[in-house]
């Protein structure tokens, strides 16, 4: 085996024990303001399994030599065989739930190994070379849109968010409430974000993915459209890493109650007002962490409809 053989088969080995190691971590201790090392962290299945397959061909060189159809009913049957034992240790070690799209990661990448063998072969192997290629493109999805939104939010900054590009919605998390870019009401150019609240106790949305150093601005801008004819209380909250790293009791952030009538409301709030927001200390406005909009009490489904936000 020649020396550069041996480099290449030892950076595999080496890539595929980082992966299997990374896989296994708890999703926990990944930064949560970066979701595209997240989801990255989430397509390590499709690596995985690519590299497996590349070093048990290499240990196993008979396998390249078989026919197509029992090449693919042993990689098939193999990786059903390895996601049922990784799926049961990643719930055991790093706690992560059952998940189809680990599932399509993992076979994705078994097809893109057994692609990759017959790419000479494009016109005889089309369906694989498609079926690899769709699958890849849907676990990558996430990496790519997520990715782009943090360089796109960097580049806006102090703008928040406009919604002038259909990723800036993914910068929203609520398990009470939706958003979906909405081209129906705008306050500045051409979409906003239609905020879909759920009846409950509160309900709502936070912007969680945004750049975090606040340090430098004066106020805070956003404007809020009510459909209703009757008049909404919104609550806007914020605050920091420091208050997730607690036990996130009410009077350790920012809160502010706002009467919303029928159409647009534009909102300042100043970071000074911000920064005095906990009971027991001042608010680190070099690591804001979330910005909430929520309403309490509400009987029915709300409609509200959220755009320009952004610092001056």
């Amino acid at each position: 085996m020649s020396f550069f053989l041996k480099i290449k088969n030892f950076l595999f080995i080496a890539f595929f024990a980082i992966a299997l190691v990374a896989l296994l971590l708890p999703g926990g201790i990944l930064p949560d303001s970066t979701r595209s090392v997240y989801y990255l962290w989430e397509s390590g299945h499709l690596f995985l399994f690519y590299l497996g397959w590349h070093l048990f061909s290499t240990c196993c060189p008979r396998f390249l030599n078989l026919s197509f159809s029992r090449q693919l009913s042993i990689l098939l049957g193999v990786t059903f065989l390895c996601i049922v034992i990784l799926e049961g240790l990643q719930s055991s070690l790093s706690g992560k739930s059952f998940s189809v799209t680990d599932i399509l990661g993992d076979i994705a990448g078994s097809l893109i190994f057994l692609s990759f063998h017959h790419r000479r072969k494009g016109n005889s192997y089309f369906l694989l070379h498609g079926a690899a290629l769709l699958l890849a493109g849907f676990v990558l999805w996430p990496v790519f849109c997520s990715f782009t939104d943090e360089m796109l939010a960097r580049y806006q900054f102090p703008l928040l968010a406009d919604f002038e590009t259909p990723f800036e919605k993914s910068r929203f998390e609520g398990k009470t409430g939706s958003g979906t870019r909405s081209s129906e009401e705008a306050f500045h150019g051409r979409h906003s974000l239609r905020l879909s609240l759920l009846p409950g106790p509160w309900s709502g949305m936070t912007l969680r993915y945004f750049p975090a150093d606040w340090q430098g601005y004066t106020q805070l801008h956003f404007a809020v459209y009510n459909p209703d004819r009757q008049p909404v209380s919104l609550e806007v909250s914020i605050h920091d890493t420091l208050h997730e790293q607690g036990n996130k009791p009410y009077n350790d952030l920012y809160s502010r109650i706002i009467s919303l009538p029928a159409g647009w409301t534009k909102v300042q709030i100043p970071l000074a007002e911000v920064q005095k927001g906990p009971q027991f200390r001042q608010m680190d406005l070099a690591h804001i962490s979330g910005l909430g909009f929520f309403v309490e009490k509400e009987k029915k489904p709300l409609t509200l409809y959220l755009d320009a936000l952004r610092l001056e």
